[in-house]
């Protein structure tokens, strides 16, 4: 997410932002927002890793397509495709 997030820097994450979970669930019980475009969002990527990218936009099946500031390094959606709603933990809050 360089250069608006810089390595190093702490982030706050509202993780209940979009909705409600239980920690050991892998799916959310309800949602009450959903990411809109130009939130940035950090999520579980389909390979398993942690990863802070903006919100590029919602598709029809409940998937979001995420991208990095750094478009010509910043490995997202381009790479690894759309990623599931349910995959999401929270909203970086500040930004």
């Amino acid at each position: 997410m360089s250069p608006t997030i810089q390595p190093g820097t702490v982030l706050m994450v509202d993780r209940c932002y979009y909705g409600l979970r239980f920690p050991w669930s892998e799916r959310y019980l309800f949602f009450w927002a959903m990411p809109k475009e130009g939130d940035v969002v950090i999520f579980y990527t389909p390979m398993g890793d942690i990863a802070v990218k903006r919100c590029a936009g919602i598709t029809s099946s409940g998937k979001f397509i995420a991208l990095g500031d750094n478009s010509l390094q910043s490995y997202d959606s381009r790479s690894y495709g759309p990623i599931p709603i349910d995959n999401i933990i929270g909203k970086v809050l500040g930004n």
